[in-house]
């Protein structure tokens, strides 16, 4: 797990949230690895699917707090105009993940807000 996630995990009281940013960080840790493998083994598809699936559903509640700390985010100098949640949550099927620079590039914009809110959440 992401080490400033965890910390900030360790701190705050919203278990909506808390499910959120752990299943957030395990889709996030295999979006890289089907990425640098080249490849998404089936066990790692299902997994993948699974997680999207839950996400999506969960993200609804927290959209509104998310917006505020995704919209300030830059890939490359630019705004990334868009949530970088949503994005990442409508690749599918899960391959669509191997060789998708675009996506890997909208995690950081993703994990910047999300460990903002969780700081926020946090009383920091």
């Amino acid at each position: 797990m992401n080490l400033v996630t965890r910390s900030l995990l360790d701190r705050i009281a919203d278990p909506a949230l808390a499910e959120f940013a752990l299943a957030w960080d395990e889709l996030e840790e295999l979006i890289v690895q089907t990425y640098r493998r080249g490849d998404c083994p089936p066990e790692d598809a299902r997994r993948l699917t699974d997680l999207r699936r839950s996400l999506q559903r969960q993200i609804e509640p927290l959209e509104h707090a998310l917006e505020p700390h995704w919209r300030p985010t830059r890939i490359d100098g630019e705004p990334v105009g868009s949530s970088p949640f949503r994005e990442i949550l409508a690749v599918d099927p899960p391959e669509a993940f191997i060789g998708n620079w675009h996506v890997l590039r909208l995690l950081p914009a993703a994990r910047e807000a999300l460990n903002h809110l969780l700081l926020e959440s946090a009383g920091g």
